[in-house]
């Protein structure tokens, strides 16, 4: 029996690759989470995204209380099982009247998980439209193999500048959220997002779940935190837990992970995109 979600949403999840929305936050909570957010920013003197990525919820404790929300592990247990690991979240962020946008592209291209079942949570702190640079899929594309060319721009947040080819876009549906809400997609589905053109920021966190019988593949030492049920597999080390924002053993753990992240990405573009 379904826990979070219908089974109708289930079998939706199922054939599309992708689910929304799904409400997690009301209104009310989600601006609180703007307020901190907005505060983050105010401390750093910076974007977020630009220091706290692949792991960006370890140094701070309400950042595991967003990624722990029993609503967001109800769901995840309907499409993953009833034991849930976080490996990773990574705030995407763009200002009012940004160019920047995310190319049509599939996280496994970037991954090396296997088998390739990642489930990512991506929540919206404020409205995410259309207008502001929603996400936006190719319904059923994770059936299929995705054939990705790089192509470099300076506006392009894609880890790579990676881009699928041939990709028929008159079939995209548009995931516009309100704040509090979330999407569900799996790894291997075909998305992006356009530029921001509205006179406000769109600030979304996305968050990366996997059962415990998935394995990273790319490198020794994977942690993640555990959530919900238990991991009888050991492919996964446990990330700390924060005591405190900006917790130091957490941020070099994070940083540990994303210096792992980056000598593969940098290998990767050396090889022109290929495995």
């Amino acid at each position: 029996m379904a826990k979070g979600l219908t089974e109708l949403e289930v079998k939706k999840f199922k054939e599309d690759g992708f689910l929304f929305p799904y409400d997690v936050y009301t209104p009310e909570e989600a601006g609180n989470l703007w307020k901190k957010f907005n505060s983050l920013e105010k401390e750093l003197g910076e974007e977020p995204q630009n220091r706290f990525r692949i792991k960006a919820q370890l140094p701070f404790p309400w950042l595991c209380d967003v990624v722990s929300h029993p609503k967001l592990l109800d769901a995840l247990e309907d499409l993953i099982g009833p034991n849930i690991l976080c490996w990773g979240a990574s705030f995407f962020t763009k200002k009012a009247n940004d160019p920047r946008f995310i190319s049509w592209h599939t996280d496994s291209f970037v991954y090396g998980f296997e088998p390739s079942e990642t489930v990512t949570a991506w929540l919206g702190f404020n409205d995410s439209t259309k207008e502001s640079g929603c996400l936006r899929y190719i319904p059923g594309s994770h059936k299929e193999t995705a054939i990705h060319e790089i192509k470099p721009d300076p506006d392009n947040l894609a880890t790579l500048g990676q881009n699928v080819i041939n990709v028929q876009e008159n079939k995209a549906v548009y995931a516009e959220l309100k704040a509090g809400q979330v999407v569900f997609h799996h790894e291997s589905v075909v998305h992006s997002s356009g530029p921001n053109t509205a006179n406000h920021p769109r600030i979304g966190f996305s968050i990366h779940y996997v059962a415990p019988h998935v394995r990273e593949t790319r490198f020794e030492g994977a942690t993640a935190m555990l959530l919900r049920g238990e991991d009888n597999y050991g492919f996964w080390g446990a990330d700390p837990a924060p005591k405190k924002d900006f917790d130091p053993n957490c941020i070099n753990a994070m940083l540990e992970t994303r210096k792992k992240f980056m000598t593969i990405t940098e290998k990767k573009i050396e090889s022109g995109g290929r495995s």
